[in-house]
């Protein structure tokens, strides 16, 4: 459709340079899941200088764990602090008449790993070729920093709202989501919700889930000379490791949804750390495995534990040692449930049509085999949710992490648009 007056007006009104110098500028503090504060604090700044109303609150991680619905958590935040952080702006201070549209979006990021692996510095933001390099460029800072200059476009240019615009920059989603479920419970919610995760600008309206489980295997120690006298918790694990890799293609050998279905895999059962012994001419008498299993579309997280669970029991009833010695298995870190909304929901036709009105070309619908705060938003917040956001998850966790500040700029004419239709 032809864009109004008022739209030319509020995209007119956004500041580009003024978008990726400020994601640059966030990009290069460092914010590790668990480390948040410092960019928290800066983002805060910004926000209050841009002139919204800013509420920055200290969370209470303890209080939240005890929470029957709490999502979980890897990382130690006993010694740094958890901050929310939530801007709201309405073109009348104080009125609470109209719908409300937020933006959501991840602050903190994945460790930047080995540096000798990096072309560019993981802190230094470069802008080569129109590409911003760093940790956090793709995932997600980039798709944040979209959502509050398409915020500021709108407040800068006077058009007529008649609701509110949200943008919660949240923490810990990377190890659960516990930012996103602070912010809820403070309150902070809307009518609908686009989460800026990097879909390439493509629409996600379902999202599978991911459990996150921590496995002990006991073994028995002896001298590496004696070896058959002990009991290899390595060679255990090998079993161990071949049963999940049977159970995860079981897991997906039908999968029916109209979205995950397309997938090659659409809910992975991966290892992601392996640890084991003590001495080098030991044999190891303990072995721990960390991972994660995917949680299918409408399934529920407590079905897939107990079949991980029976899974491993089942192995151990065939092995005399492990019989005897049982596994200890501990659900640990993130606790991702599966959350979607219908295909034709009114939030995915807006959006889907906000971009073919910027391109001429129509978003591909797609489905994500990973979890994130969208099942939050949807199943705890009762908020429906779209992913759609600027990067492409493919470069996102790994050296050279990346986002096209073209297609940056571009996610914020696609908010300033779809935050005018919703009102």
């Amino acid at each position: 459709m032809p864009l109004s007056s008022i739209e030319h007006k509020a995209l007119a009104s956004l500041d580009e340079q003024g978008l990726i110098k400020a994601l640059r500028d966030l990009v290069r503090i460092p914010s590790a899941t668990g480390q948040e504060a410092a960019a928290q604090n800066w983002l805060a700044q910004q926000m209050r200088h841009f002139g919204l109303d800013v509420d920055l609150w200290d969370i209470d991680v303890a209080e939240l764990q005890r929470h029957p619905q709490f999502p979980g958590m890897e990382v130690d935040r006993s010694k740094d602090r958890a901050v929310g952080l939530v801007a709201t702006w309405r073109r009348e201070a104080g009125a609470a008449s109209g719908r409300r549209l937020v933006f959501n979006g991840h602050i903190d990021v994945v460790p930047e790993g080995d540096r000798a692996s990096w072309q560019y510095e993981p802190w230094g933001a470069d802008l080569v070729d129109g590409r911003i390099y760093g940790r956090g460029a793709c995932d997600m800072k980039g798709g944040l920093m979209a959502a509050l200059f398409a915020i500021k476009a709108i407040k800068d240019s006077s058009v007529p709202i008649d609701g509110s615009l949200m943008v919660q920059s949240v923490i810990g989603e990377e190890d659960g989501g516990i930012g996103t479920f602070a912010s809820l419970l403070r309150g902070h919610r809307g009518n609908a919700a686009i989460v800026c995760e990097p879909t390439r600008l493509n629409l996600i309206p379902a999202q599978a889930g991911a459990l996150t489980f921590t496995v002990r295997v006991p073994g028995k120690s002896a001298h590496a000379c004696v070896r058959l006298e002990g009991v290899s918790a390595i060679e255990k694990y090998l079993d161990i490791h071949r049963t999940l890799i049977q159970l995860e293609r079981e897991r997906n050998s039908e999968v029916e949804h109209p979205l995950l279905g397309k997938l090659p895999l659409p809910y992975p059962l991966s290892i992601g750390r392996v640890q084991a012994g003590n001495w080098s001419s030991s044999v190891p008498e303990e072995l721990i495995f960390e991972g994660r299993i995917g949680v299918a579309m409408g399934e529920a997280s407590d079905a897939v534990r107990r079949q991980f669970e029976r899974t491993l029991l089942n192995l151990a009833e065939e092995d005399p040692w492990l019989r005897d010695h049982p596994q200890e298995i501990k659900w640990s870190g993130g606790q991702f449930e599966s959350g979607e909304i219908p295909l034709h929901h009114p939030l995915v036709k807006l959006c889907q049509q906000c971009m073919v009105d910027l391109t001429s070309h129509e978003p591909v619908l797609q489905g994500a085999p990973y979890g994130s705060d969208l099942r939050l938003l949807v199943n705890f917040g009762g908020i429906p949710a779209v992913l759609f956001g600027p990067g492409d998850v493919r470069v996102a966790h790994m050296p050279d992490e990346h986002t096209e500040s073209s297609q940056v700029i571009l996610a914020a004419r696609a908010y300033i648009l779809a935050a005018l239709r919703f009102l």
